[in-house]
């Protein structure tokens, strides 16, 4: 099992509509969540994740929390890497027992 841990930055819904070669698709909830990355050299970068979350009101109050939440990913294609929030799973906020 993996777990990220970052800042919520914002939660939002992205409108149902059509992809490019007319796909229709349904509405979706996403969080995007900021934190720290190490680089080879020891440095750190920030990063900003957005992800597919179930039920917004999961996440109701808690914008400019840090938080864990675990999550699973997966290689679609070399070099890219799709993460998504574990079935069932809840933010916690980060310091707090899981």
């Amino acid at each position: 099992m993996l777990q990220i841990t970052g800042k919520i930055i914002n939660v939002f819904t992205n409108e149902a509509g059509k992809s490019k070669d007319g796909t229709e698709f349904a509405a979706r909830h996403k969080v995007q969540l900021m934190g720290e990355r190490v680089l080879a050299n020891g440095d750190k970068q920030m990063d900003l994740m957005d992800l597919t979350i179930q039920d917004v009101s999961d996440w109701d109050g808690l914008q400019g929390e840090e938080i864990s939440i675990d999550v699973g990913a997966f290689a679609p294609s070399k070099g890219n890497i799709i993460y998504f929030v574990s079935k069932g799973s809840l933010p916690q906020l980060a310091g707090s027992s899981l």
